[in-house]
């Protein structure tokens, strides 16, 4: 599925029934669930398979105007699609006023999408969020924890594999 999120295409609400809608699908259960599943960057990059060719990893009509060298970079771990799940990242926002943020970039590193080329689509997280979330800065770093779902999207500064309707912003402590 490849979308193209702007203000005018999609809203929150519509975000909202979506999420709605899967945890309402067969098989999809997420009342019960207690906590997030914890995910690290490469979890969101699948392995290959023995073997691997371009042509079995990715429907080329289907990659966006924006070039990427390898293919690879659009492959998707479906398995997490549904879940509530926590990423590590630093927020880059995308729509921002002054009560705060709904729509960030979720990126892997600072700098990501903004002072270096964006990291490959398989790498970003479009994280959308009911409720404000204040920033103290740019490239917040945050865990995000949420529903993802395997959404290409395209925004303003880069393509995502990825979509989490945000249910909540963790603070990171270092100690």
């Amino acid at each position: 599925m490849r979308l193209k999120l702007t203000t005018h295409d999609i809203s929150r609400r519509h975000i909202l029934l979506g999420a709605a809608a899967l945890a309402a699908c067969p098989g999809v259960s997420l009342a019960g669930r207690s906590s997030a599943v914890d995910l690290d960057w490469k979890d969101l990059r699948p392995l290959p398979a023995r073997g691997f060719s371009t042509g079995n990893a990715v429907n080329h009509s289907s990659i966006p105007s924006r070039d990427y060298s390898d293919p690879r970079a659009y492959m998707v771990e479906k398995k997490f699609n549904g879940m509530l799940v926590r990423l590590p990242g630093f927020l880059v926002p995308l729509q921002f006023d002054g009560t705060g943020g709904t729509e960030f970039l979720l990126v892997p590193f600072v700098g990501a999408c903004i002072h270096v080329p964006p990291p490959p689509p398989n790498q970003l997280v479009h994280a959308i969020s009911t409720k404000p979330y204040e920033m103290e800065g740019l490239f917040e770093p945050v865990y995000a924890v949420g529903i993802l779902n395997t959404v290409l999207a395209e925004t303003e500064l880069a393509d995502t594999s990825y979509v989490m309707a945000v249910q909540k912003f963790e603070e990171v402590t270092f100690d």
